[in-house]
């Protein structure tokens, strides 16, 4: 019995990512506010594969310093849609200047998580 488990486990996680309909592609372009180190983003959301764009979706963006990682303690951003196909809107407050990775977790008609890096400064 346990060899039985053990293997439809093992098909489990084998078949997993060819289950997977789709992954996300995500675009993030952000605009520095009159408050410094405030930023106004809009979030891209698409299928990778498809391209289309993907609407419905829960989108989380928290931001992290590669340099420094974890020494900046920036509380998540929830994107809410702007009207488009795929748009979503953020603002989002750092620390400081520099390159940042952004985690965005998506949930909804698809799963993923996407980091990207941005520069921001002055």
């Amino acid at each position: 019995m346990r060899f039985v488990l053990a293997g439809l486990a093992a098909a489990a996680l084998m078949t997993g990512p060819a289950l997977a309909k789709e992954r996300a592609a995500v675009k993030v372009e952000c605009t520095e506010t009159e408050t410094g180190l405030v930023y106004d983003c809009m979030l891209h959301l698409s299928g990778r594969k498809s391209g289309k764009p993907v609407d419905g979706a829960k989108v989380a963006v928290k931001p992290d310093m590669p340099t420094m990682p974890g020494a900046h303690n920036i509380r998540a951003s929830i994107a809410t849609p702007a009207g488009t196909p795929g748009a979503y809107g953020f603002r989002m407050k750092l620390d400081m200047y520099g390159i940042w990775a952004l985690k965005v977790t998506v949930t909804g008609p698809l799963r993923d998580i996407v980091v990207q890096k941005i520069e921001f400064r002055k």
